[in-house]
C-alpha cells in the first residue's frame, strides 16, 4: 500500500510539472508570436487578434496567461531584453583568447545590432515600440539595459573614468550607440559595413571615452571583464527565474 500512495504522489507531481511546462511552452509561442508582429507592424497595429492567429491559440488563451494587452506586450519586452543578456553572455563565454573590455561592449553592440525589436527599445522608436516603453519603465523600473549594467559594475569597482558623474558616462554611452544606430539606418546598403565592424567600431570609441583598459595589463584587464561577467551572470539568472515564475 505504501507503494501504490509513493506512486500516486510521484505521478501527481509528474503531472504538475508536465502543466506547468505545457503552459509555459505555450506562452512563450505567444510570446515569440507577439515578437514577431511587434517588429513586423509595430506595437499600436498589433491586435491580439494578431496575436492569437499567428501563435495558433484562441484569443482567450492570451488571457490565461496576460490580464490585459499592455501586460502582454510588456512581458515581450522584458523577455527580448533577458534574451539579450544571455545571448550576450554565451558569446562571450565562446570567444577564444584573454577577455577584454573592449570585447564586452563589441558583443553588447552587436547583440542590439541583431535584434531589432530592442534596439527599437534602446532608440525609443515609436512607430515600433509606441508608450508601451513608458509603461514598462514605471511597471519594472529595476530593469536596466545592457550596457548600463555593464557602465554601473564598472563605476562601482572604479574602472571607468572618475572626473564624470554616473550620469554623464551613461548620457555619453548613449549618444555613442545612438549615433551609431542612426548611421546605420542612413548609410546606403552599397556603402554599408557588417554589424561585426560596426559592432567593434562601436566599442572602439567607449573604451576610449571612457578612459578604459588603458591604465591595466592584459591579466588585470582580463580579471576586471571576467567580474563583470560574474556579475551579469548573477542578474541574468535572477531575471530568467522571475521571468519564467511570472509564467507559470
Amino acid at each position: 500500500m505504501t507503494h501504490t500512495a509513493g506512486g500516486a504522489g510521484d505521478a501527481g507531481r509528474t503531472g504538475k510539472v508536465s502543466g506547468r511546462s505545457r503552459r509555459a511552452e505555450r506562452a512563450h509561442r505567444i510570446l515569440d508570436a507577439a515578437a514577431a508582429l511587434v517588429e513586423r507592424y509595430g506595437y499600436s497595429k498589433t491586435t491580439l487578434d494578431d496575436v492569437a492567429r499567428e501563435a495558433g491559440v484562441a484569443k482567450g488563451t492570451l488571457y490565461l496567461h496576460w490580464n490585459t494587452r499592455e501586460e502582454l506586450f510588456g512581458a515581450v519586452l522584458r523577455r527580448e531584453q533577458i534574451l539579450l543578456s544571455r545571448s550576450f553572455l554565451d558569446r562571450i563565454r565562446a570567444e577564444k583568447g584573454p577577455l577584454t573590455l573592449h570585447a564586452l561592449f563589441k558583443q553588447a553592440a552587436l547583440g542590439l545590432l541583431r535584434r531589432p525589436l530592442v534596439r527599437a527599445v534602446f532608440t525609443r522608436d515609436v512607430e515600433v515600440v509606441g508608450n508601451l516603453l513608458r509603461r514598462e519603465q514605471r511597471t519594472h523600473p529595476e530593469q536596466k539595459e545592457l550596457f548600463h549594467l555593464l557602465l554601473d559594475f564598472l563605476g562601482r569597482s572604479n574602472l571607468v573614468r572618475r572626473d564624470l558623474t554616473p550620469q554623464a558616462q551613461a548620457f555619453m554611452l548613449s549618444a555613442i550607440f545612438l549615433g551609431f544606430f542612426v548611421m546605420v539606418s542612413w548609410v546606403p546598403d552599397q556603402a554599408s559595413m557588417s554589424d561585426e565592424q560596426v559592432a567593434g567600431l562601436m566599442a572602439d570609441t567607449v573604451v576610449a571615452a571612457l578612459h578604459l583598459g588603458g591604465q591595466w595589463t592584459p591579466r588585470e584587464e582580463a580579471e576586471a571583464a571576467e567580474d563583470v561577467l560574474k556579475h551579469l551572470e548573477e542578474v541574468v539568472a535572477r531575471e530568467e527565474a522571475a521571468f519564467q515564475a511570472e509564467l507559470l
